[in-house]
């Protein structure tokens, strides 16, 4: 059986926000990619604020490794660290003067990617990384910071930038594409296709961090493709070495 399984936070999930609260959005882009690539399971193991740490500690990786059966043909996904980069806002508000941390630690996040992709990598057909998808500071920082906390003391916190928010995010990326590179498995550079449209975060919901409805298609489209190149990579790959066998 052909099964896809997705790690992942709320991008991963298909949470949508536009309505004012976290909802998913119908289809969403895993849901599309499955049918897109005729997976005969589809399981997403993905959660509004689920950070690598909380990934790792619940076991959900382990648990899935242990229900896969003989047969099973699993192609893996991790798709997470948006909220791994996020800090906690109000106390950062409380005290702007104080160096924060990110909820999760770059160091912790990239020993834990590297971790539970080893484990993956043992069980799958072929394992998977997504980028982190671009932020759009400015919208996060008047949609979502500046409603849960002091946003003047926020933006002292920032050296009064805002495209701070995303240069630490480009950070977590960077472990992501490392990770992948130094692990041998494939990646899913959506934050590079996204970035090449001029319209980026037209596809992006008000508070400039989630896709929208639109955003999730669009990224079904952008994962399937990369996906399926991956296939037909690996056939011509086992095709050339049988055929070397007889030169």
């Amino acid at each position: 059986m052909k099964k896809l399984v997705v790690f992942g936070d709320s991008c991963a999930k298909g949470i949508v926000t536009d309505s004012g609260r976290p909802l998913p959005a119908k289809p969403c882009a895993v849901d599309i990619l499955g049918e897109k690539l005729l997976f005969d399971e589809v399981e997403n193991i993905s959660a509004f604020g689920q950070t690598i740490v909380k990934l790792s500690e619940r076991k959900f990786v382990e648990r899935y490794i242990e229900a896969i059966k003989p047969g099973d043909k699993v192609y893996s996904v991790i798709w997470i660290g948006g909220n791994d980069v996020d800090y906690d806002w109000r106390q950062v508000a409380l005290s702007p003067d104080y160096p924060h941390s990110s909820k999760t630690g770059l160091c912790a996040y990239s020993e834990i990617l590297h971790n539970l992709t080893a484990k993956l990598k043992k069980v799958s057909e072929k394992v998977f990384l997504v980028t982190l998808l671009p932020v759009n500071s400015q919208r996060y920082f008047d949609s979502v910071i500046s409603k849960i906390a002091d946003g003047n003391a926020v933006l002292k916190f920032l050296d009064g930038d805002v495209t701070n928010i995303s240069r630490k995010q480009e950070m977590f990326n960077i472990e992501v594409v490392k990770t992948a590179y130094e692990t041998e498995v494939g990646l899913i550079d959506l934050r590079t296709k996204l970035l090449m449209l001029n319209d980026c975060f037209d596809y992006y919901c008000a508070d400039g961090i989630h896709l929208s409805q639109t955003g999730q298609r669009l990224a079904a489209t952008i994962i399937s493709e990369i996906i399926d190149n991956e296939e037909k990579s690996l056939l011509r790959s086992v095709k050339n070495e049988k055929f070397s066998a007889f030169v």
